[in-house]
């Protein structure tokens, strides 16, 4: 009896051996009220409310926002790899100042790693070579609880791979790290090579999604519950979660999300609007005085053309708002020209040329109340959808 006490007493965190029964039944209960995601990421709430990794909108305030309010923010750590790379840098100054903010939080452990996660874009061609030397050491100096990879070159196929490994392996040689892998995908033979190169959590993108995504895609409403079917039925001995991303604003989406098997729900273009965001005014404003997402928000190639950025692989495009720019596009204007005039409408300050990231859900946004307020606003919706939903059974 003794040995079965202590054994019961381990598997809750301590090492006495008089603990009473009565206490570490309430322990197990507990532990069983508990979701998994809880389980994983201590200190979240229920259902998991997550914020997207976006660049030159996430931030570290933004992050911390979120994990104030129990959900899980992530940092945009960056695309480019080298040892020169300014990057770096930035991902060291962003991570410290997130443990600075966090440590604000009396509710907060930071003493075993940051409760935020970090995102990074892979399809850099350095991304297999350096990662492991440059990133990962960081990463491993402040132990964020998640790190969040997409966007893989296809001409490149072990990049995933080998980011996963220097992930791993970073985490072996760190005590008291063991971060989750979160992967994000657009489609079930995406998701099923994420799984079998060992993620922890799969994002599954649905085309709703507001900035880059695969050219070819589905709905959350497809997505999302075949991809929770191909894990469950191929990789029966794993513990991998489902997330859902695209065109989630409100509480209604989450809960729509958990019924479709997902265990959290990414939110971006929610949280753009946030005062706490990096997103320029104009963004704010344009975001919030918009509405119906299916004719004033398209996915193209032209809103990166337009800039001038030409660096991701054909596999992704972006859906953002319509603007006058791709209309220019659709009217038969060459790419070059149309670039041309971007830069100069740019340069004098006019909106209406710029493009702005936006998911298909726009028309749900209306205020922009700060991301902590958000992030709780959106968890209480849905759990009165889902007892409002289960009270008409």
């Amino acid at each position: 009896m003794r040995a079965l006490a202590v054994h019961i007493s381990r598997r809750f965190g301590t090492t006495t051996t008089t603990r009473s029964f009565a206490t570490m039944s309430a322990a197990a209960a507990h532990s069983q009220s508990q979701s998994r995601m809880q389980r994983w990421f201590p200190g979240t709430a229920h259902p998991l409310i997550v914020s997207a990794p976006m660049a030159f909108v996430s931030n570290p305030r933004l992050a911390s926002e979120v994990a104030r309010a129990d959900g899980l923010g992530f940092i945009q750590g960056g695309r480019t790899f080298k040892p020169d790379s300014p990057a770096l840098p930035q991902l060291e100054a962003q991570l410290t100042l997130a443990r600075t903010l966090l440590q604000s939080q009396p509710h907060k452990d930071t003493q075993h790693g940051l409760p935020i996660g970090v995102g990074f874009v892979l399809f850099s061609e350095c991304a297999a070579t350096h990662f492991g030397a440059t990133t990962a050491p960081i990463l491993a100096c402040h132990r964020p609880a998640a790190v969040w990879l997409f966007a893989p070159d296809p001409a490149r196929p072990d990049t995933l791979q080998r980011v996963i490994e220097a992930v791993r392996a970073a985490s072996a040689a760190t005590e008291g790290w063991d971060p989750r892998v979160v992967v994000q995908v657009g489609t079930v033979a995406a998701a099923r090579q994420a799984a079998e190169l060992g993620a922890d959590v799969i994002v599954a993108q649905g085309a709703d999604a507001g900035g880059h995504q695969f050219v070819q895609a589905a709905g959350v409403v497809s997505l999302v519950p075949e991809v929770r079917d191909m894990v469950r039925n191929e990789f029966p001995g794993r513990e991998i979660a489902v997330w859902a991303a695209g065109g989630i604003a409100d509480g209604r989406g989450v809960a729509a999300a958990l019924a479709l098997g997902a265990e959290g729900a990414v939110m971006g273009t929610r949280y753009m609007v946030a005062p706490e965001s990096d997103a320029e005014d104009y963004k704010r404003k344009a975001l919030l005085s918009a509405s119906d997402g299916a004719a004033n928000t398209v996915k193209s190639y032209v809103h990166d053309h337009v800039q001038g950025n030409w660096t991701w692989p054909a596999l992704y495009d972006a859906r953002a708002l319509v603007h006058q720019s791709y209309h220019d596009d659709v009217a038969g204007m060459a790419i070059k020209d149309n670039e041309v005039r971007y830069k100069a409408a740019k340069e004098k300050g006019e909106v209406s040329m710029m493009v702005t990231w936006s998911g298909s859900s726009v028309g749900l946004i209306r205020s922009a109340p700060p991301a902590a307020e958000i992030t709780k606003s959106v968890r209480d919706e849905a759990l009165e959808v889902i007892r409002e939903l289960k009270a008409t059974l």
